[in-house]
């Protein structure tokens, strides 16, 4: 499996204490590309609420919602349950760190 990283201009590996949750990398996307909400979940077959829970990272990106974002925006569903997933350990990580400080 390759490792992928985000490289900058300057050909330097681009780290960031922040993870994001796919929700925030989704709301860009759909900006970015001027689409609308509505019509959006309507073509992922989902409810506008749940693609605005999504958004507002109330919920996660699973298999079947990356395959569909791979298929509606061009972008690999692998891409978004990675994203998922490093959001997930950074939040746990972080609920640790705070639980054996307590």
């Amino acid at each position: 499996m390759p490792a992928y990283k985000v490289i900058g201009k300057s050909g330097i590996p681009i780290k960031t204490p922040e993870t994001l949750h796919p929700g925030e990398v989704l709301l860009m996307e759909l900006e970015a590309r001027q689409l609308k909400k509505f019509e959006f979940a309507t073509q992922l077959n989902i409810q506008p609420s749940q693609l605005s829970e999504l958004l507002h990272q109330k919920r996660h990106v699973n298999a079947l919602m990356a395959i569909k974002l791979e298929t509606l925006l061009g972008i690999d569903a692998e891409f978004w349950m990675r994203l998922q997933t490093a959001y997930d350990i950074s939040v746990e990580r972080k609920r640790l760190e705070h639980a054996q400080r307590a």
